[in-house]
């Protein structure tokens, strides 16, 4: 058996998270679908995950996370780490937008 294209998937697969930098997942406790970017995504409605996130990764970096498409809406900033439950933030279910925070920019 020739295992030469399973390893090219799996090295693609690899590659592919580790540039992710946040990994949201539609149950708590990391569970379910995921979607993961590197990118500002200003409507969460073309990913198929508006409203869908109940736990996050951050894996680089600040995130905010907002309510509303083009980060309108209650916003929170995320910091490294792992959120096994955006409950406790307000935010389970309830997440649109999500943009990387630059430096110590702040938003409105």
């Amino acid at each position: 058996m020739n295992c030469k294209p399973l390893l090219g998937l799996a090295a693609v697969a690899v590659c592919s998270h580790a540039a992710a930098q946040i990994t949201f997942y539609e149950k708590d406790h990391f569970r379910g679908r995921t979607f993961a970017t590197s990118e500002a995504i200003s409507n969460f409605k073309r990913t198929n995950f508006n409203n869908e996130a109940s736990s996050v990764v951050v894996e680089r970096g600040r995130w905010e996370v907002c309510e509303d498409p083009q980060f309108q809406g209650r916003c929170v900033v995320l910091r490294r780490g792992s959120y096994d439950s955006l409950s406790n933030l307000g935010l389970n279910n309830e997440i649109s937008s999500v943009r990387p925070v630059h430096g110590n920019r702040q938003y409105e």
